[in-house]
């Protein structure tokens, strides 16, 4: 080191080298506290103008940050590898691991990808934060909180869903939502059999582990609070036509097939000249809805004791225009204490959840509003505030409906409590029980209203809603859930071996009881029975309670075997055997075992000259057999059952006693599943690859055989099915340091592809709306099966040389379908597999950059390639029994002059052409549901520390943040994230995009620390 003879300035200079004695190139040289600072050359070696008594902080992506005074010995500073990633603690089943030394297939998704989030539960916060964990959300409503959650694609035509374990207990996806994001440390995702056999029978679907946060010893008292406050706009995705362009559009529907006009041309002219006098119900009945979400957290720990105490706060608002205050309120209380009494360490939860929820109660608004055309003539409400009727809507408001027309009230009081006692016998050898229990109270509150409608703005006598019952009803459910572990836990390492092993047994319990009771015609104000009379709301119904009830349990003994020999070669083996209630005694107890071989090539003394550029590289692999148990809790008994339409005879129905069989030897689904994975870092960890590919095996699918039309009564499942389903994944992080720039690059992409194998009479084909499903041995599960289209009709010419359907009328701008078999004639033998609505090429990317306390970030998430099914007037115009709107993306349709258009000729309802295009079961319904979504964009600042220092904060943190901003996609008119499945990820019925809008969400919010 030299110095200049300036007093206030020195000039260092020095040399950074790596463990091996490699001079670095690029590391970054800065003044602790100021801008200066320079970057070492090819050499490692720099030099700087700073005073004598500066800190100098030395830093470089992959390595740990190092600081020295300038006047220390700078002549040689060796700078140490960051092995923080590969010592990074990664929560498994029943137990912790190391990144470095996991050999199944684990993602953790770290708590600063869910915290700070305008998001209403866990699940969204998920979406696109792991490869091939796919969820979708079915519906923006806040009052319904329901997404698709899938890990690793379709295995089974029964349930696909995972397993939920909170804090080492078993719980179920409803608690699993419950849960303040700003309360979990980490979600570790358990997708192959070596991360996955531990939890046995129910863990073929993947496990999703949630740990929450708790303090750290010998730290200091913390408080954290912090806020979000947020607008969400109802993005409609579709317009219609104006008015007058609805009535000349519907005239050409019916001129084209020789009808009369629908209208005449005085109408049209006045449905013109008010075109500013127009409006759309649908945008009438959504307004933009304010959200909340506030947090508070206090945290610390003695050497011995730590603690963690937090409640929050969560306010959706509903965008439907009422008076009624619809929406969603959540309350979360947590709190987390650990101490140690010499050789015992005890562990204390206790959480409590509220949720509220208020919604509309009674119909389908969205549908009813968006049916109506914009002309002006069609008002929801007076000048006076009376709510209309039209021609339409017929006896219904939908705004009327809203504002006066009833509700249902939701309230869920949910408890979960655990103790845990942890025990240190001797070195490495720890005695562990658990109790835990889960308590859930469920309470729904409805009122049907009566809501008072008037035939126009003339009339002076209301009437009420004709098809209401007026009916009151209350609804309980109280779940209980107990848990009980005892655990015995080793690990030692001798010399280079280190063995661990893990043995224990459990049980749980699950019981429910539900009742409800209703009353129709019920007085609004009084809860007596009302006065009105049969004539005015047809048929006066009764009062009824029903009751049910329900218990099941699971005992299980685990383990897990595990040895590695100098952190270079691993194995482990996993079992557990599973006894279930729900099964006969014969067949109760099933065994799930697992084996998994990892090898570190990286600590091979081969890669050592290669250890610059490569800092870890692990080959692993597993093997196993997981399980399922998707029977209902006594399907093994025959169950009767009594009621008033038992069987009909002489066409009427006749009351009885009616059953559904049984079956004894009802037993486990089986997954076999091979995965095969390894990762790897480049660039001082800087750069961090991981790749896994898999195939599952599924046997024993429970499923109904065929049977006679005439049985009488419903087959009792069996284990006769069987399915495949193979797949990869890849996630790819990167970081990168250039001075005060920090950039965080992450990306994430999975697919899986789903095969029928076994399946009895080979296949099955439904109706599914316009169009039909089939479930074929060879083929994707529930596949949508239909005709091609291959064009449009341009001339009769054509016609008269193509195939047709039997009997089918057609003209120029007609479908044409293809004729597969080349038989002349278009019918079912020409139906083929027209795609699949299962989500494939699932994936994320998160981009983070960090400047001098400026931060942003963004995250788009989205998938390759989807079918999506839809049907109705959002694709047909003027479509049934909704047949009274076109919408501005309907409008490339075909005629003479528009050859080439999107869509067939227009025709009306009933229609030859209408039947030939829209009746059939085509590809027409089928549409690209690929996309990219931007999902979150955030930018926050946080203050300096010399400046909340003194305030006795330790950060303060204010941002701005969006969430679904943007949407590339193929067709705008439909939210391609809308989905067709059911609860479990089966395919459903066809989608109609009736659906709650798309909603924007913009906010601010902060970030403080005392």
């Amino acid at each position: 080191m030299a110095a200049t003879n300036n007093v206030q300035q020195t000039t260092v200079r020095g040399t950074v080298v790596d463990a091996s004695g490699e001079p670095m190139i690029g590391v970054t040289v800065s003044v602790k506290g100021s801008s200066s600072g320079t970057v070492t050359g090819l050499d490692g070696s720099f030099s700087l103008n700073c005073k004598p008594t500066d800190v100098l902080v030395f830093s470089y992506v992959g390595y740990v940050n190092q600081e020295l005074r300038a006047n220390a010995n700078l002549s040689r500073i060796v700078l140490k590898e960051d092995n923080a990633i590969l010592d990074e603690v990664v929560v498994i089943g029943y137990g912790t691991t190391t990144r470095k030394s996991a050999v199944g297939a684990v993602d953790q998704v770290r708590s600063d990808l869910l915290e700070n989030r305008p998001v209403a539960n866990v699940t969204q916060a998920l979406q696109g934060a792991a490869p091939n964990v796919i969820i979708q959300r079915k519906n923006y409503n806040p009052n319904a909180q329901n997404n698709n959650f899938n890990i690793r694609g379709i295995s089974t035509l029964n349930d696909n869903s995972p397993l939920f374990v909170i804090d080492g207990l078993v719980t179920d996806y409803d608690n699993f939502n419950r849960l303040n994001p700003n309360d979990i440390e980490n979600i570790s995702i358990l997708k192959d059999a070596g991360t996955a056999a531990i939890y046995g029978s129910r863990s073929a679907n993947g496990v999703v582990l949630v740990t929450t946060k708790k303090g750290k010893n010998n730290e200091r008292t913390s408080i954290r609070l912090n806020g979000m406050v947020g607008w969400e706009d109802p993005h409609i995705l579709f317009t219609p036509v104006t008015g007058y362009q609805n009535a000349v559009l519907r005239n050409i529907a019916e001129t084209n097939v020789g009808n009369t006009p629908v209208y005449s041309q005085d109408q049209i002219l006045d449905y013109y000249a008010h075109q500013s006098e127009e409006s759309w119900a649908l945008n009438e009945i959504f307004q933009t809805a304010m959200q909340q979400n506030y947090n508070i957290s206090i945290s610390g720990g003695s050497d011995k004791t730590t603690y963690m105490v937090s409640a929050g706060y969560f306010d959706q608002g509903s965008n439907y225009v009422s008076t009624q205050k619809f929406g969603l309120q959540r309350y979360n209380f947590r709190t987390n204490l650990v101490t140690e009494l010499g050789r015992l360490k005890l562990t204390a939860t206790l959480a409590y959840t509220r949720t509220d929820s208020k919604n509309t109660n009674g119909g389908s608004l969205e549908i009813d509003a968006s049916r109506v055309p914009s002309a002006y003539i069609y008002k929801m409400k007076s000048a006076d505030g009376r709510y209309l009727l039209n021609d339409v809507w017929g006896e219904f408001n939908p705004l009327g409906q809203l504002e006066s027309g009833g509700f249902d009230k939701y309230r869920t009081n949910a408890i979960t409590a655990s103790v845990t006692g942890e025990l240190k016998i001797i070195d490495g050898l720890k005695l562990r029980g658990v109790f835990g229990a889960d308590v859930v109270g469920n309470n729904r509150y409805s009122r049907s209203m009566p809501s008072y409608y008037y035939a126009g703005e003339d009339a002076t006598e209301p009437r009420p809603r004709k098809e209401s019952d007026f009916r009151t009803s209350n609804w309980n459910a109280d779940n209980y859930r107990l848990n009980t572990q005892i655990l015995l836990d080793y690990n030692k390492t001798f010399g280079v071996h280190t063995v661990s092993g893990l043995f224990g047994a459990t049980n749980e319990s699950y019981t429910w009881y539900n009742n409800e009771i209703w009353k129709n015609y019920v007085d609004p104000d009084l809860g007596t029975s009302t006065s009105i009379t049969t004539g005015e709301v047809g048929n006066i119904g009764g009062a009824t309670t029903v009751d049910s009830s329900g218990q099941t349990s699971i005992t299980s003994l685990l383990g897990r075997i595990g040895y590695n020999y100098k952190e270079r070669y691993y194995a482990e083996f996993d079992f557990r055997y599973d006894g279930s209630s729900k099964f006969h005694k014969d067949y109760r107890w099933g065994f799930f075992p697992s084996l998994s071989l990892g090898w570190r090539i990286s600590e091979e003394p081969f890669m050592e000259k290669y250890r610059e550029k490569v800092g870890d590289l692990k080959i692993r692999g597993s093997y196993g057999i997981l399980g399922s148990q998707a029977v209902g809790d006594y399907d093994r008994y025959t169950r009767y059952s009594v009621s008033s339409t038992t069987y009909a005879y002489n066409n009427q129905a006749v009351a009885g006693a009616g059953f559904n069989l049984g079956l004894k030897d009802l037993t486990w689904e089986r997954t076999n599943t091979f995965n095969i994975g390894f990762d790897a870092s480049f660039l001082h960890n800087a750069l961090n690859i991981t790749f896994d590919y898999y195939t599952k095996r599924t046997k024993d699918i429970l499923m109904k055989p065929l049977q006679p039309s005439v049985f009488g009564t419903t087959m009792p499942s069996t284990n006769i099915g069987e399915m495949s389903n193979d797949g990869w994944e890849l996630s790819i992080n990167y970081r990168l340091k250039t001075g005060d720039m920090k950039h965080n690059f992450y990306f994430n992409i999975g697919d899986s592809k789903n095969k029928v194998t076994k399946f009895p009479g080979n296949e099955q084909i439904s109706g599914v709306d316009e169009i039909y499903k089939i479930i074929r041995v060879g083929q994707p599960l529930n596949s949508y099966y239909a005709w091609q289209v291959e064009g449009l009709f341009q001339s009769y010419d054509e016609i008269k040389n193509s195939a047709l359907p039997l009997g089918a009328e057609v003209a120029p701008g007609d479908l044409k379908f293809k004729d597969q078999n080349g038989d002349g004639v278009i019918d079912s033998n020409d139906r083929v597999i027209v795609g699949n609505a299962f989500p494939r090429y699932t994936f994320g990317f998160t981009y983070r950059f960090e400047w001098k306390g400026f931060d942003f970030s963004m995250f788009w998430q989205g998938v390759g390639k989807r079918s999506q099914m839809l049907r109705g007037e959002l694709l047909e115009p003027y479509h049934s029994n909704y047949s009274y709107v076109m919408y501005k993306h309907q409008l490339d349709f075909w005629t003479p002059t528009n050859t080439n258009a999107k869509y067939p000729r227009l025709a009306a309802q009933g229609s030859a052409s209408d039947t030939n295009n829209w009746g059939r079961p085509s590809d027409i319904f089928v549409l690209d549901a690929k996309y990219a979504r931007l999902k979150n964009l955030a930018i926050g600042y946080s203050l300096p520390k010399k400046v909340i220092e003194p305030l006795g904060l330790q950060k303060l943190r204010v941002y701005v943040t969006g969430q679904d901003l943007l949407t590339l996609t193929k067709n705008s008119f439909i939210d391609p994230e809308s989905s067709e499945f059911g609860s479990n990820m089966n395919s459903g019925g066809g989608n109609s995009g009736r659906n709650y809008p798309m909603l924007q969400y913009y906010g601010f919010g902060f970030d403080v620390e005392f």
